[in-house]
């Protein structure tokens, strides 16, 4: 075990640095790049993997910037919807696709060309799978199915929206994001509205 979590941390570092940037002063814009977990993932094909959505897809800035947020599915595939001059859908990104095969990790370097949301799962159209050459396991009924599967996605040069969902005004300070962030939305609308209740004084 302590092997399969060294290799997927030597995955997820190369990744990291191969986008790192080393200048001493901040570039105008933030860098974000994203992390999509799930137990298994569905590779109907060698252009289609389908991944649900059981948590919140994970966004952290690169250096230098120190910023986190988590994005609904929702919200993260309309980054292929976005037709700017660096959207993911005119420059689509790269991205590393882990999963576990018996004691092994196992990857492959794949460019996601669009994403859709249906209900609670993703369905990414990618280039650069094989199946066979890859040696991922047919199962009966299932098809081509990985186990312990993420997908950690270069960088994302335009600003994301990671607290709309509350929807009053938020200013976006960590404190709201996180609150927005919140598995409970209903919390998080509960707060919202506390927050901007008019005052009694």
């Amino acid at each position: 075990m302590k092997s399969m979590i060294s290799k997927i941390s030597i995955i997820i570092l190369s990744l990291m640095v191969s986008t790192l940037t080393f200048a001493e002063d901040k570039p105008a814009q933030e860098e974000w790049l994203f992390v999509h977990t799930a137990e298994e993932a569905q590779v109907t094909n060698n252009t289609t993997i389908v991944m649900p959505v059981t948590r919140d897809i994970f966004a952290f800035t690169d250096r230098p910037y120190r910023k986190h947020a988590y994005m609904t599915g929702e919200q993260f595939a309309s980054l292929w919807a976005d037709s700017g001059s660096d959207s993911f859908k005119t420059d689509p990104p790269n991205a590393v696709l882990t999963w576990v095969e018996g004691e092994d990790v196992k990857e492959a370097e794949i460019v996601v060309t669009g994403a859709s949301l249906d209900g609670k799962s993703m369905t990414y159209t990618v280039m650069g799978i094989n199946i066979q050459q890859e040696g991922m396991a047919y199962r009966e009924h299932k098809g081509y199915t990985i186990n312990n599967v993420s997908v950690f996605f270069d960088g994302y040069d335009n600003p994301i929206v990671v607290y709309d969902a509350c929807q009053c005004g938020i200013g976006g300070t960590p404190a709201e994001i996180a609150w927005c962030s919140s598995p409970s939305l209903t919390k998080a609308l509960q707060a919202c509205a506390d927050a901007y209740a008019p005052s009694n004084d």
